[in-house]
This record gives structure tokens, C-alpha cells and sequence, in this order.
């Protein structure tokens, strides 16, 4: 015998399928419209720094999560890396020549000036992002503070800064050192002088599309004194009456070596 559907039945059935309908819809549209967002990290977390550190490289690498890009080699996004090094204070002084002897002239005092900076991209940064939102979030190396989305060009005492940071390689721009490994993994390797200051360093990863600030993601690493090197700073900067009596013996120490051996002679 055959059974019959009611009309309440079958109203019910059409409303079920119509709410999953929907559901499904809503899903997928939420997938669509998902805001990206980055997961970074960096190869150490910590380096250390003896007497024969001759410099070291640190890989900055991670993830778009809900990424709209097709391959990796589509251009969809572009990634900047940066990596600031502790604050410093800098003085430029200008060379002026009085009667025939080299002195001390004119200077310029810039504080908070990162010791070290780097800005890693995935091509130049001038065709991924405009001046203004570049400077908006201190993606540039420039002495003055932010005030503002523009700044008059560098003059020539922080033109002065600028190349002796290039020159100890402390300032690098390299607009392609950041590539993508596939739809959403990214990668960017930077190298660190010799010369580099002890402290914490901060690595910054921005997402960005068509000009415009999707995403970004901070994340920090320290750079520290290993052996005797490093002990004999924390008693320096901890217990400064010790560090220097352990000097004055050192030195005392060494004279009287040095006349007992000469006058053995």
C-alpha cells in the first residue's frame, strides 16, 4: 500500500533543504570573503655572539592563511619584511678646516635610531606601496621621527648617517629577497654584519594587495654575548665597583709580571 507525503510534510522538506541551501551558500560566501592574516616566525630566536662571530643569517619565514592566490608566482601579494635592530643614539659632526687643521664643526644628534634595519621585499618598495603608507608604518630607513604620511628628503647630515650605516652594511634594502614557495608559504633570508649591537630585534612581516595594508604580524628575536665575553659585561653593567677593581688588579697584576720578567734580564 502506498503511503502518501502530506502537504505539512512536504512543506517541511522543502524549508530543510532550502536552510541547508542557504547554510551551504552562507559557507562558502564566508570563505570568499575571509580577511587574510599572517603566521610568521624566525629560523633562531636567539644568537649569540663570541670572539670569533664573524656575522649570521636569519630566516624570516611563514603563512597567508585564508590566501586568494592562485601560485606562487602570480604577483597576487607582496610581502615586506623588516627587521630593526635596538635603538641608538648617533651623532653626525661636519669636518671643517681652520687654519690648516681638521676640527670638529657643525653636528647633528639623532635619538632612537636603529642600530640596525633591513627591508627584505618581494620587489621594489616603491611599486609595491606609495611614500606615504610606507612612512605611515616605518617602512623606511630614515633618520628623522615620524610625523606624519610625508617628510622633506634627508639632508645632508642624515645623508651622512645613512651611507656610513650602508657602508657597515647595518642599513640593506634588498627589493627581492622575499619569495613566495607556493600559494600562501613565504620566505626571506637577511645577513647580519660582525658589527651588529647586542639586544633585542624585532622582525615585521606586512601582507599587502594593490597598494593596500592587508595584514601583519610582529615577532622578536635577541642577539647576546656568549662565554667570558658575556659575564664579564653583566658584571660591568651590574656590579660596576667589582669591574673595576677586577680591572685595576688585572692591570696591577700585569706590571708587576712585566718588571719581575724584565728585570730577570
Amino acid at each position: 500500500m502506498r503511503r502518501c507525503i502530506g502537504k505539512p510534510a512536504l512543506r517541511h522538506i522543502v524549508l530543510t533543504f532550502a536552510m541547508l541551501g542557504l547554510l551551504r551558500g552562507g559557507a562558502i560566501m564566508a570563505a570568499d570573503t575571509a580577511r587574510e592574516s599572517i603566521q610568521m616566525d624566525t629560523s633562531d630566536r636567539e644568537i649569540a655572539i663570541d670572539s670569533d662571530f664573524s656575522g649570521a643569517k636569519i630566516t624570516v619565514f611563514g603563512a597567508v592563511d585564508n590566501s586568494r592566490q592562485e601560485a606562487a608566482n602570480s604577483g597576487y601579494y607582496d610581502i615586506i619584511i623588516v627587521i630593526r635592530g635596538p635603538s641608538e643614539k648617533v651623532v653626525a659632526r661636519e669636518k671643517e678646516r681652520v687654519v690648516g687643521i681638521w676640527v670638529n664643526g657643525r653636528s647633528a644628534a639623532f635619538s632612537a635610531l636603529p642600530s640596525f634595519y633591513a627591508a627584505l621585499s618581494t620587489r621594489p618598495l616603491d611599486e609595491i606601496a606609495d611614500a606615504g603608507l610606507l612612512r605611515r608604518y616605518g617602512i623606511e630607513f630614515n633618520p628623522k621621527q615620524p610625523s606624519g604620511n610625508s617628510a622633506p628628503p634627508p639632508n645632508e647630515f642624515e645623508n651622512a648617517v645613512i651611507q656610513a650605516k650602508m657602508k657597515d652594511q647595518l642599513y640593506l634594502v634588498d627589493p627581492f629577497a622575499v619569495g613566495f614557495l607556493g600559494k600562501s608559504l613565504f620566505r626571506g633570508t637577511v645577513s647580519l654584519p660582525a658589527k651588529v649591537k647586542v639586544g633585542t630585534y624585532s622582525a615585521e612581516v606586512y601582507l599587502l594587495h594593490e597598494g593596500k595594508l592587508l595584514n601583519q604580524h610582529k615577532s622578536s628575536l635577541k642577539i647576546q654575548r656568549a662565554g667570558i665575553e658575556r659575564q664579564l659585561t653583566a658584571l660591568a653593567y651590574n656590579r660596576p665597583w667589582a669591574y673595576g677593581l677586577l680591572s685595576v688588579a688585572v692591570a696591577v697584576f700585569c706590571g708587576l709580571a712585566g718588571w719581575t720578567l724584565f728585570s730577570r734580564n
